[in-house]
């Protein structure tokens, strides 16, 4: 969706006709200050998600698989409109005009589902889900954010930092004001509180209050006349927790159907036993199965084409593939398991806070796990129980006696790009890191999670389908929930996602729930990069970038024939995040 908004109905007219030239749009509803539409290729859910609403003192336009009730809306306007994401559940994009002070409030769902980015082209405030809409409107280019790039070619990209100068994005759990003559004002509606606490009697109440948060988060993703859901499925308990609720919740009436992703050239990464137990332990009815590291989806370049807004914002047509799948399936609606691991697994910190509180059997614990997940005792005890307890001078001596670099930058990056890094790519935490060190590191994770880039991958395309994108564990009541309980609740001896697994106890087969091994998908994209070595360090050789005193070429040269050479199919995270961002730089600057 976008909507403009001006005092000058001349200039708001005009930017609005050039906007008409360059993409199909679809008027939702106009002002004489402020229109508001949707693209007329990349409508949401077709229309069909699409709510407005009209108030004697507002005018809503709203897109999401479940509008709110007029009377909570109108209560939340009258209350305070900025905050009038918090009467709306579940992925969306909202804008309120507000007509008794002629303001229009953007806003979207607290967890940076959807993306919404702002500028002012010719005097008109231009909101947008597409970056690139408003930078086709610019008179020229855009300039690019170093402070951005770099946090990508480090492997640890901030989303609340735009890659454009000009171009503003709204930070997760904001909303955005927007005064007629252009003043724009950024208002706090959401965010974890540090100081709440829920404290429960038993595991079983923890379990049944987090039960029912997940039922309702992946009720809210389904709209009333959904007859057919489809949801991505993998064997691990994420999907697998989305899919069995959903299909408890369709069935016998509706149904869902399951769509899985199967791996013929890396086994490391097959969870066709899991997935099968899920077809027979809920009966599911036919499911779709696509293969997807063969044949076309070999080729790096054309599986990974980036979008304008992001160089984690990938076009995959293994995507459009699926898309088509899911239309004919008769669905326009996806459900994915994104965001568990991000609200459910919990942090290893954990095991060192408890024995900090003076519960020593936590070490008994932790060697058990050991034993079950197959690891070596020394490291993990040394991990958890040791350098915890440390001061960092002495481990910061260790680290140079060693010769490593203190900070955990990839070593292509400039001095000037490191500094960058350091100064933006760590977001405010209002955890303490010594005295919340489970909080502290959770926080950060939840707001640079790479997970981010498949949330806006998958819906960019799907859009084009009229297919809505739904992911029901980043849902703010989950969020609030999982950070107030007790971080045991979360993971314990050889278990992540503790609670998870308990809540879905006996709804998923048990090899599934108790599976202490978690798939990773390292092999497969190492054994993509291997395979594709030539295209791509032809690609790492652009140097632009290291022209912008960001990228030492040489150094990332080095990194990747190393990691194409080694004997093992393996590639970092940072070295994958530097392909993508050299490609992004090629495709669109």
């Amino acid at each position: 969706m976008f909507a403009m908004v001006a005092s000058d109905h001349h200039s708001l007219r005009e930017v609005f006709e050039k906007a008409s030239k360059l993409v199909p749009l679809n008027l939702l509803w106009q002002h004489s200050r402020c229109v508001v539409g949707c693209y007329g290729n990349k409508a949401p859910g077709a229309a069909r998600d699409v709510s407005q609403f009209s108030f004697a003192a507002a005018n809503v336009v709203i897109s999401s698989c479940q509008p709110p009730e007029n009377a909570a809306l109108s209560q939340q306007i009258s209350d305070n409109p900025a905050a009038l994401s918090r009467c709306i559940k579940g992925a969306h994009s909202a804008f309120c005009w507000v007509e008794t002070t002629g303001q229009l409030i953007a806003s979207r769902d607290p967890l940076n589902q959807h993306c919404l980015y702002y500028a002012t082209i010719s005097g008109v405030s231009v909101i947008s889900s597409e970056a690139s809409f408003i930078a086709r409107l610019m008179p020229v280019q855009p300039e690019l954010n170093p402070a951005a790039l770099a946090c990508w070619l480090a492997g640890t990209p901030n989303p609340a930092l735009s890659l454009y100068q000009q171009i503003q994005t709204l930070p997760l759990g904001c909303s955005l004001t927007v005064e007629s003559n252009g003043d724009t004002r950024l208002t706090s509606f959401w965010d974890i509180d540090p100081g709440f606490e829920i404290s429960l009697n038993t595991d079983n109440d923890y379990r049944e209050q987090f039960a029912e948060l997940l039922n309702e988060a992946v009720a809210s993703h389904i709209a009333p006349t959904d007859e057919v859901v489809v949801s991505q499925m993998s064997g691990g308990m994420d999907s697998t927790s989305v899919t069995a609720l959903a299909h408890r919740m369709l069935s016998p009436e509706r149904k869902v159907r399951a769509l899985s992703h199967l791996y013929s050239h890396s086994a490391s990464c097959d969870e066709s036993d899991n997935i099968k137990a899920m077809y027979q332990h809920l009966n599911l009815p036919d499911p779709i199965q696509v293969t997807v590291d063969a044949g076309a989806h070999r080729d790096f370049l054309s599986l990974y084409p980036t979008d304008f807004d992001s160089p984690g914002t990938v076009l995959s047509p293994r995507y459009h593939q699926e898309c088509e799948m899911i239309q004919a399936a008769g669905s326009h609606r996806l459900l994915t398991g994104n965001g568990g691991d991000e609200m459910c697994w919990g942090h290893a910190s954990a095991y060192t806070q408890r024995l900090k509180q003076g519960e020593l059997a936590v070490v008994a614990e932790v060697l058990k796990a050991c034993k079950q997940t197959q690891m070596k005792h020394w490291p993990v005890l040394r991990s958890l129980f040791l350098k915890p307890l440390m001061p960092q001078w002495l481990i910061n001596l260790g680290r140079q006696l060693k010769g490593h670099k203190l900070g955990d930058e990839p070593h292509w990056l400039t001095a000037q790009a490191t500094e960058l890094c350091r100064a933006t790519g760590v977001v405010e935490n209002p955890f303490h890191p010594r005295r919340q060190p489970v909080g502290h590191a959770r926080y950060q994770a939840l707001k640079t999670t790479s997970t981010f880039n498949s949330l806006r991958s998958y819906q960019k395309v799907a859009w084009q389908y009229g297919i809505e994108v739904a992911h029901p564990f980043f849902d703010h009541r989950i969020a609030e929930f999982s950070f107030a309980i007790p971080p045991k609740q979360l993971i314990r001896g050889a278990y992540p996602k503790w609670l998870l697994r308990s809540a879905m106890d006996k709804i998923l087969p048990d090899s599934v729930c108790w599976d202490v091994q978690k798939v990773i998908f390292d092999n497969h994209f190492g054994q993509l990069v291997k395979d594709n070595a030539k295209p791509l360090r032809e690609l790492l050789c652009d140097t632009r970038l290291q022209e912008m005193g960001l990228l030492d070429n040489a150094k990332l040269l080095d990194a990747f024939d190393k990691t194409v050479s080694g004997s093992v199919a393996h590639v970092h995270v940072d070295l994958l995040y530097a392909i993508l961002t050299q490609r992004w730089i090629q495709q669109h600057h």
